[in-house]
C-alpha cells in the first residue's frame, strides 16, 4: 500500500540536501548552468520557492511510503487563481525504481489535486529526461512547450 505521508521538519532538511544537488546536477546535464555556480544557484531557487521551507503556504511536501518504508518524496504548489497544481517533484529511490509506485503516485497526486479544486496538473521535465517525459505521457500528460538550444 503506498501513502503521501506530510514531510516532517527533519525528512525536510534530508529531502532538501539531496533536492539542491540533483536539481543542480540536472541543470548543469540539461546545459543550463555551468558547474562553477549550480549548487549556489539551487539553493537560490529553493530558498526563493519554499522561504518557509514546509510551511510555505499553497506548498504541499510528501514522503511517499511503501507500507512503513520511505521510497521517495513529491513537492506539489496550488495556485488557487489557476486552479492549478504544479507538481514540483517527484523522486522515487533507485530502488524502488521501475516498479509502477511513479505511476501510482500521479495518480495520488490528481486525486489531491482534485480535493484541492484544481482544475489542471502541470509539471517540467528536462529535455534530457525521456525517460520521465514517457513516463508521464503515458498517463495522460501532453508537450505544451519546447524550448531548444544549440551550443556554438
Amino acid at each position: 500500500m503506498l501513502t503521501l505521508t506530510a514531510m516532517t521538519t527533519e525528512v525536510f532538511q534530508h529531502y532538501l540536501k539531496n533536492a539542491i544537488t540533483d536539481y543542480a546536477s540536472d541543470k548543469v546535464k540539461n546545459g543550463t548552468w555551468s558547474k562553477n555556480n549550480a549548487h549556489e544557484l539551487a539553493v537560490q531557487s529553493y530558498n526563493h520557492f519554499l522561504p518557509n521551507g514546509i510551511d510555505t503556504p499553497n506548498h504541499y511536501l510528501y514522503s511517499i511510503y511503501l507500507k512503513e518504508t520511505l521510497i521517495g518524496h513529491t513537492w506539489i504548489f496550488f495556485d488557487s487563481t489557476e486552479k492549478m497544481i504544479f507538481i514540483y517533484d517527484i523522486h522515487i529511490f533507485e530502488k524502488y525504481q521501475n516498479q509502477g509506485y511513479g505511476t501510482l503516485v500521479m495518480t495520488m497526486l490528481e486525486e489531491q489535486a482534485q480535493q484541492l479544486g484544481a482544475k489542471k496538473l502541470s509539471l517540467h521535465v528536462f529535455g534530457y529526461n525521456q525517460r520521465a517525459l514517457h513516463a508521464y505521457q503515458k498517463v495522460g500528460y501532453h508537450i505544451t512547450d519546447y524550448n531548444l538550444s544549440k551550443e556554438l
